[in-house]
């Protein structure tokens, strides 16, 4: 299995030898863009036998770019490119990684020069589905910045009346010190627009919105470039991006007063003309399936509509198809992991397992590792929160030492992000475990309790009056608190005190636990360092049982990791919980 590492600003380095002396000009590859959407799609980078590959999450979907091979260096300085054609051994790699982190492979940002290397390499193991939305439009620069022919002269036309209406206007370089203008421009131009927009389109806004925001947050660590037009002292329009490769600059956000006639057309002219000279060729991006981005896009006619596939296998399932084969294997698995007493493993498996709360991954076509999500709800003075009960977590022992467990662990906490989960929790089942959880975010303020001594023999609602006597407790429901009764019995043993750990999974659900029962507190909050779920990675203000998450810098926010915003969201509680299969 591959080990793959966070994308950051300190990876910009290494990612650009990849990427800058290559031929490829997808705009998913300027590091601006790499960084600034880390919060939706949670990127992921590896170096795998001298390419450097990215994997990601579209949707609730993980996917991958297609492989990027690493540039040779000549004696002269100068750069050979290998063939392509050893590209699909990696992307076989690609497609167990997918497999073995509980998905069917999909790649996306694909070449039709590469699909047909598949289709000869593989005939028939891929399907190949061009994505027009995702097409980059890519200009040459001398066209953009003189606007010559007959085919532009319309956008002559809109820069001429510009100047004409404002001849003071000046050409700034965006420097971080005009940022906040280009915040304010920005609000002022979303609000003029908003009318227009659909729900889609709106959501569209505010993740541009956050993007931009962490680029402005970065912006001396990622690389851009920007501009800016000022009328006097009014800021009229902006824009900035970042290099793609060696001769091609990818223009990633742009905005204008649509007040000032010809304020668009004269920021996309000026800044094209005030780019280093290296670039030939500067890619605007892609339409997203709209149309008038498509009309506008094309009206500057592009030199170069960069075609963009996904490929995914024909078959994609096969490997999930058998559910009766995936439970054998983890039963098998579990045995040989916790050699549990075989009447307590007969419980669990019929009782507790279900293929769908099973999340396991599969290397080599069986199942090397696997856990199960078991779903209760935490109760808090009244609030309930969905949380997950993680059980059974084993690696085979061929593969640990692998980062095979903690791969796992990630895969497990993206399925309950979009799930819907706001906690989980588990217990340890060796003291060495505790600090192995930890680093994965958990921390120990939940713990198990002794039940009612004669809780083999109550019913569910003499113990439901029993557990809603705790102001913070997981909640048993009837069926599994018979299944607990039903161990009690045949192991003849009472469930003892012992501590467990919790780890938040949805940091504005969790926060909005906190408000509604703290009505009072007004704070800002800033959590750093969930290296599985980038969504919580965030700033936070909570204000009369409220809370709002934004990108933007809060004044005085309080730093938390993730396991210490599980410490602040039941700070003065003792969160509990008993019988659970352990």
């Amino acid at each position: 299995m591959i080990h793959f590492h966070d994308v950051g600003v300190r990876d910009r380095e290494l990612i650009q030898r990849y990427t800058f002396p290559g031929d490829r000009r997808n705009c998913d590859l300027s590091f601006a863009n790499i960084v600034s959407w880390r919060f939706l799609y949670d990127t992921q980078y590896a170096e795998v036998d001298g390419y450097l590959v990215f994997r990601f999450y579209t949707g609730r979907h993980l996917a991958y770019m297609l492989p990027i091979p690493k540039p040779v260096i000549q004696s002269d300085g100068s750069y050979v490119l290998p063939s392509e054609e050893a590209t699909p051994t990696i992307i076989l790699k690609l497609r167990d990684d997918a497999i073995a982190m509980g998905h069917p492979f999909l790649m996306i940002g694909v070449g039709h020069n590469m699909a047909d290397i598949l289709e000869r390499h593989f005939p028939g193991m891929f399907s190949v589905k061009p994505e027009r939305s995702f097409f980059d439009y890519i200009y040459l620069r001398d066209k953009l910045s003189t606007l010559s022919g007959k085919h532009l002269q319309s956008k002559r036309n809109h820069c001429n009346k510009f100047r004409s209406l404002y001849p003071d206007y000046v050409y700034r370089p965006l420097t971080k010190s005009l940022i906040p203008e280009c915040l304010r421009l920005e609000e002022q131009w979303r609000e003029a627009t908003k009318g227009e927009a659909t729900e889609a389109q709106d959501t569209e806004l505010s993740e541009e919105l956050r993007s931009m925001t962490r680029a402005f947050t970065l912006w001396d660590y990622i690389g851009c470039t920007g501009g800016t037009i000022y009328v006097g002292d009014r800021l009229v329009a902006f824009t900035f991006g970042c290099p793609i490769n060696h001769d091609t600059f990818d223009v990633c956000v742009e905005k204008a007063d649509v007040s000032y006639e010809g304020s668009f057309a004269i920021i996309n002219q000026e800044f094209v003309r005030h780019l280093p000279p290296q670039y030939t060729y500067i890619n605007r991006e892609e339409d997203l399936g709209q149309e008038g981005l498509r009309r506008a896009k094309l009206s500057y006619k592009p030199k170069i509509l960069l075609e963009k596939h996904s490929i995914m296998e024909k078959q994609p399932l096969r490997e999930f198809e058998d559910p009766d084969r995936i439970k054998r294997e983890t039963e098998a698995l579990y045995r040989d992991t916790f050699h549990d007493s075989e009447t307590f493993t007969q419980l669990y498996f019929s009782r507790c397992y279900q293929h769908e709360r099973n999340i396991v991954s599969q290397l080599n076509g069986h199942v090397a590792a696997a856990l199960q999500a078991l779903p209760y709800r935490l109760r808090c003075d009244g609030c309930e929160a969905p949380t997950a009960y993680i059980y059974g977590v084993s690696v085979s022992k061929a593969f640990r030492r692998q980062h095979i467990g903690s791969s796992l662990m990630q895969q497990a906490h993206h399925t309950l992000f979009g799930q819907g989960y706001i906690f989980a929790v588990l217990i340890p089942a060796e003291p060495w475990l505790f600090d192995w959880y930890a680093a994965m975010g958990y921390t120990q303020i939940i713990r198990t309790v002794v039940p009612p001594e004669n809780v083999s023999e109550m019913s569910f609602s003499d113990f439901d009056n029993w557990q809603h006597q705790h102001p913070c407790f997981l909640q048993q429901s009837e069926d599994s608190f018979t299944t607990a009764q039903a161990d009690i019995r045949t192991e003849h043993y009472l469930p003892a005190a012992a501590p467990g750990m919790l780890r938040v999974i949805n940091g504005k659900k969790a926060l909005e636990l906190f408000a509604t029962r703290h009505p009072e507190y007004e704070g800002n909050l800033r959590v750093y360092n969930d290296k599985d779920i980038a969504d919580n990675n965030i700033y936070f203000h909570i204000s009369q049982g409220h809370v709002t998450r934004t990108d933007r810098p809060l004044p005085e926010a309080r730093a938390l990791t993730i396991s210490e915003l599980a410490a602040f969201v039941f700070s003065g509680e003792k969160p509990l919980m008993t019988l659970m299969m352990n």
